[in-house]
C-alpha cells in the first residue's frame, strides 16, 4: 500500500525462473551436486573443492550454522543474491509432489490452488549443497514447526520452530513501470 506496487509472493515456477538467472545447470554456476556435496563416506576422507559453491551460496558447507548478509555472496546472472541457501523461501503454491505434469505446464505453471503445505524452495544455511540446486524443492512442516507454540499464529507464514526460512516478494511488471 505504501509504495503503490501490488506484490505478492512469487509463484514455484517464477521463484525458479529468477534463482536460475537464465541458466539451466543444477545451479547458475559451474559445477554439480555430486562435486559439491558433503554426503557420504569418501566425501568426509576426500574433501571437495567448494570454493566456488562458497562464494555462490550461504549452506551447510559455509554457514557455521546461521544466515548471511548479502554482502556475503556473489550475484546469480540476473543479479540476484541468496536465491539460493541463506533461508528456504515461501512461493506462493500449494504443495504437490509433482507440480509439473504434462497437461499443467503452460508459460506459468501454477500448483495446486488449495492444499495443506506451501512450497518452499532454495535450501537454507542448514542445507547440504545438493539441495540448494535451482530444481530443488520441499514443502512446509506446519505440524513439525509449531510444536512449541503456545498460541495461534497471527499469520500461517510465521513458524515458532523453523528459524531457516523466509520469503522474498515479486511485484508486477505494470506496477514497476518506471524504476
Amino acid at each position: 500500500k505504501k509504495t503503490g506496487r501490488n506484490v505478492c509472493l512469487p509463484t514455484e515456477a517464477q521463484w525458479e525462473y529468477a534463482c536460475r538467472g537464465g541458466t539451466t545447470a543444477p545451479y547458475f554456476f559451474k559445477g554439480s551436486p555430486r562435486e559439491y556435496s558433503g554426503q557420504g563416506f569418501l566425501k568426509k576422507i576426500f574433501r571437495p573443492d567448494t570454493s566456488l559453491i562458497a562464494s555462490m551460496v550461504i549452506y551447510k558447507g559455509n554457514s557455521l550454522g546461521k544466515t548471511e548478509e548479502p554482502s556475503a555472496v556473489k550475484p546469480n546472472p540476473f543479479g540476484l543474491k541468496n536465491m539460493a541457501g541463506n533461508v528456504y523461501e515461501f512461493c506462493l503454491d500449494f504443495y504437490s509432489p509433482d507440480p509439473y505434469k504434462p497437461d499443467t505446464i503452460l508459460i506459468n505453471p501454477r500448483g495446486p490452488l488449495k492444499g495443506h503445505e506451501h512450497v518452499i524452495r532454495g535450501g537454507s544455511f542448514k542445507s547440504d549443497a545438493a539441495d540448494v540446486r535451482n530444481a530443488a524443492r520441499d514443502f512446509t512442516k506446519t505440524r513439525a514447526w509449531l510444536v512449541t507454540d503456545p498460541q495461534m499464529p497471527k499469520s500461517i507464514w510465521w513458524y515458532s520452530d523453523c528459524i531457516d526460512v523466509g520469503f522474498r516478494v515479486v511485484c508486477d511488471a505494470d506496477s514497476a513501470a518506471g524504476i
